[in-house]
């Protein structure tokens, strides 16, 4: 595995609304060993928002757990990619993964069960070998502590 299991959590407000962000606690060694150059972007807009915290609905909120189970468990094995963070703001979830290959990344995404009904995600990808999307975020938590 290119990264352990343990992630670091970060809270504050973006645009007045509450937001979280979780990233890999080693996520520069998956950086350097320079296998994973593609970023991929998956974002889950939420059909219900508590007003309150801007974050999805509680029932939502399992949905949305469950399914970040299944990106690590679908998408991890044989180290083709790593799960590096997850952001969470007025509705919408968004994880940031990197991969070598996006054709077994699509494979491991299909493997996601979908008994419960399909996933309310929208993917992009892009080359990005210097991780400047993880980058950009991790540099702004970093620097407002």
């Amino acid at each position: 595995m290119l990264a352990n299991n343990r992630w670091v959590r970060a809270t504050g407000t973006l645009r007045d609304k509450p937001i979280s962000i979780q990233y890999r606690e080693d996520w520069q060694s998956a950086r350097d060993s320079g296998q994973l150059p593609v970023c991929v972007q998956i974002a889950w807009n939420a059909e219900s928002i508590d007003d309150n915290t801007g974050f999805p609905g509680l029932q939502e909120q399992s949905r949305i757990l469950v399914f970040n189970e299944h990106l690590q468990t679908h998408l991890e094995t044989g180290d083709n990619a790593v799960v590096t963070m997850m952001l969470t703001n007025n509705g919408t979830n968004q994880w940031v993964i990197y991969c070598k290959d996006l054709e077994q990344l699509q494979q491991g995404l299909d493997q996601i069960p979908t008994d419960g009904g399909l996933y309310p995600i929208e993917i992009v990808a892009d080359e990005d070998p210097q991780w400047s999307t993880f980058t950009q975020v991790f540099d702004v938590i970093r620097d407002s502590n």
